[in-house]
């Protein structure tokens, strides 16, 4: 029996850092990429300011400025592009917090205002998060955490056996297994018999198939990220061509029934005339053997006729309108 998987909970969102959501139009999150590069750039420079107002340099109420800008502009910009602003609101109420509090204008002599601008760093947690979520991802793809696992499972047994070779303590051991599986090779611990040069030599084989399967994980994750984000972009504009579609669908659709109705009311308009001709000659007695008579009705046909055209030449106007 194959067990549901449980949704992700949202931390980014509890913490107030989620940024824009991928539940939002394809322009917001376009917008809201480039903006975390920008902010990352802030919060790098929010580090540099907060060294500057410890050392007593000046310059930091410029950076102060020019970062409180930069998180504004940003928080701004996504509340008009979002279409659910509401959650937006919600998911990035310390975004909100931080341009209140870390008002640049303050006095940047005090503590407590370089403690309220030290804040901004929780947005960090935005970066770190992602990449948190991402190394889980890896790791979940075709098995990556057993695979490491398994790869220190190996280290453990390898140095508790050199161990015993070599005569050294665990501790050393374990070291020279982690350096020599890992192809690093520091030189401060070599096995010193034949038997442990034998053992290193395999342990040396073992690490480059190893890490060989874990540099493959890696390259197959990032490809198979950036594909689901062409993936995602592919369906994304194939929805918004449905949905176009489907307007045009609807828009075509009452074109015709207007089309439908003007015709149909042209038709009764010639119906009731007819019928009013028809009993006006009924009431006068007409006799159809009268030339009279017979030119006038001649007349009212080329009348109709006339009028008939007039209606075709309507309908097609309103059909190549269409």
């Amino acid at each position: 029996m194959i067990r549901p998987r449980l949704p992700r909970i949202n931390i980014k969102a509890l913490l107030g850092v989620e940024g824009v959501s991928e539940f939002e139009n394809l322009k917001a999150r376009q917008v809201g990429r480039y903006f975390s590069f920008i902010v990352l750039i802030a919060l790098l420079i929010v580090v540099v300011q907060l060294v500057l107002d410890y050392s007593g340099r000046k310059y930091q109420s410029i950076l102060s400025i020019g970062v409180w800008s930069v998180f504004t502009l940003e928080f701004c910009v996504n509340m008009l592009l979002v279409t659910n602003r509401k959650r937006y609101l919600l998911h990035n109420w310390l975004n909100g917090v931080i341009i209140l509090v870390a008002y640049p204008w303050m006095d940047v002599g005090q503590d407590w205002a370089v403690l309220f601008r030290s804040l901004r760093l929780f947005l960090f947690l935005r970066i770190i998060l992602n990449v948190f979520w991402s190394v889980v991802d890896l790791l979940r793809q075709n098995s990556f955490g057993m695979v490491l696992f398994g790869a220190f499972v190996f280290i453990i047994v390898s140095g508790t056996i050199f161990s015993v070779i070599e005569q050294v303590t665990f501790v050393d051991g374990v070291w020279y297994a982690l350096v020599t599986i890992t192809t690093v090779g520091y030189g401060d611990m070599v096995p010193l018999t034949d038997t442990g040069r034998i053992f290193g030599a395999v342990l040396i084989l073992v690490g480059v198939m190893l890490f060989s399967l874990v540099t493959a994980n890696v390259s197959a994750f990032l490809i198979g990220a950036e594909q689901k984000n062409r993936e995602k972009e592919i369906l994304t504009q194939v929805r918004l061509m449905q949905t176009h579609l489907e307007q045009l669908s609807v828009t075509n659709e009452q074109h015709m029934a207007r089309v439908l109705e003007q015709v149909s009311n042209h038709i009764i308009g010639l119906e009731h005339r007819i019928e009013s001709l028809h009993n006006q000659s009924h009431e006068r007695n007409v006799h159809y053997h009268d030339a009279k008579i017979q030119q006038e009705n001649e007349q009212l046909l080329l009348k109709l006729k006339a009028e008939n055209k007039k209606l075709f030449v309507a309908l097609e106007r309103l059909l190549k309108d269409r």
